[in-house]
């Protein structure tokens, strides 16, 4: 793995740019006034490239203190000016800027990033032949292009294992965070509300995302607790599933049903030794009952209480029929990506009642960007990142990882599951687990091939 040295790279920087800061202070004060917030952006992304740590933290706060909602509340209230109507172009951006210092210092990481390959030639066909390419402005093009892929930018990067399995466990906590914050500091001082106007639980965001970010936590806790059988993890997914069911989400409720039934039974002895499942099936029902029972029932509330159209299916039968009309049209490669944004009319009575234009179903808004071909050309390329990156490694990595898969490709059906802010937590950790997995593999056999050397030696001497 190539590694620049930080430190004097890092100072040689900060000599230059201190000394043009100072020159331009002598020369044009009002120049070097409005060179200052470069010049801090300078020295914060000189620290995070000295510690790159500091990054996972960065991650954690920015989607557990869900910055890209808090920074549209102060911008609708005035207070944050200019910088609040960023927004959601915050927690999109992030993601690239974290690869591109973790390139910089460590290099690329061996593995083919095929999802973000398959969006650029997306992308590319977009531009060049299909619909979206004489509709939407090149600046429309590329935000689209760069929501699309800031999940899936971190897996270019290489990083020391420490790094990755930091960021493995780190998107258990955002959920968490978010619900903390949320309940304890920001509905107590009248910020934000923890809970929206159905009385569904929000955290910090809202509740079809918060249940995204545990709909991760549940997956990273499983395999850290797979890993290590530390019961921390254990507490930790169980809150984060609480958490879940606070939210009354449906499809990222049965997404991860499917993932622990799944992991749970596809165990074997090397995975999680019969004991243990007698342990968590046996010791866990009266804690579980006790803890997640109450939670259980109000979120029944919703799952079995509604029985009109708007109960059982949030406004996505109003939705869907845009999406499979325009599909019919242009069936095999779409009209370019960023089109499904442009497919619903959003001043349209029915979707200005339902409060959404998203198509809550990846497929179909895939298939409206990139036709039917493209969207199995991008999930096929996500389906054989993960299938072939869990090849060679430990057991428990490549249950959970697999069984993550189907559950995230179960949830795309019925949920924004590639767009969202949430996409980013969910395929960060897919890259950070992949990555510690492949690091471990390599260290293994370095490991192995001194120990065949060492043997050889001593049967010669």
């Amino acid at each position: 793995m190539r590694t620049v040295p930080p430190a004097l790279l890092s100072g040689l920087v900060l000599l230059v740019a201190a000394t043009v800061l100072l020159l331009l202070a002598i020369v044009a004060p009002r120049l070097a006034l409005a060179l200052l917030p470069a010049a801090v952006a300078l020295l914060l992304a000189l620290l995070f490239y000295e510690a790159p740590l500091l990054s996972v933290g960065l991650l954690l706060a920015c989607y557990g203190l869900a910055m890209d909602i808090q920074l549209d509340i102060l911008a609708a209230s005035g207070v944050a000016g200019g910088v609040g109507t960023l927004g959601a172009a915050v927690v999109k951006v992030i993601p690239f800027g974290i690869a591109a210092m973790l390139c910089l210092r460590y290099g690329f990481a061996p593995a083919i990033n095929w999802p973000f390959l398959a969006f650029a030639l997306v992308a590319a066909i977009s531009i060049a032949v299909l619909p979206i390419g004489r509709v939407s402005t090149f600046g429309e093009m590329v935000r689209s292009f760069i929501g699309s892929t800031a999940p899936f930018v971190l897996a270019f990067a290489a990083a020391p294992r420490a790094f990755w399995s930091a960021l493995c466990k780190a998107v258990v906590l955002v959920p968490l965070v978010s619900a903390a914050v949320g309940l304890f500091v920001a509905t107590p001082i009248g910020f934000y509300d923890a809970f929206d106007a159905n009385w569904r639980f929000q955290g910090l965001h809202s509740p079809p995302f918060l249940a995204g970010f545990c709909t991760t936590a549940v997956f990273a806790a499983t395999l850290e607790y797979l890993r290590s059988f530390r019961t921390r993890w254990l507490v930790l997914g169980g809150a984060a599933l609480a958490v879940l069911l606070a939210t009354q989400a449906r499809a990222p409720t049965v997404a991860v049903l499917l993932f622990l039934i799944v992991v749970f039974a596809f165990s074997g002895p090397r995975i999680l030794p019969a004991k243990r499942k007698l342990d968590l099936a046996i010791g866990g029902m009266l804690p579980a009952a006790v803890l997640l029972g109450p939670i259980l029932v109000f979120a029944l509330d919703r799952f079995l209480g509604g029985t009109d159209a708007w109960s059982q299916f949030s406004g996505r039968d109003i939705i869907w029929p845009y999406f499979l009309d325009a599909i019919e049209t242009r069936p095999l490669l779409g009209y370019g990506l960023g089109a499904g944004k442009l497919i619903v009319n959003p001043e349209d009575p029915q979707i200005r009642l339902i409060g959404s234009s998203a198509a809550h179903n990846e497929y179909l808004r895939l298939a409206v960007d990139a036709g039917i071909v493209g969207a199995a050309a991008i999930f096929s390329a996500i389906a054989l990142w993960v299938w072939a990156g869990t090849r060679s490694v430990r057991a428990a990595d490549r249950l959970v990882l697999r069984a993550a898969l189907l559950a995230a490709l179960v949830h795309s059906g019925f949920d924004n599951t590639l767009i969202a802010s949430t996409a980013v937590i969910q395929f960060a950790w897919f890259a950070a687990a992949l990555a510690r997995a492949r690091l471990e593999r390599a260290e293994a056999g370095r490991g192995a091939r001194l120990r065949a050397a060492l043997a050889r030696s001593a049967a010669r001497a």
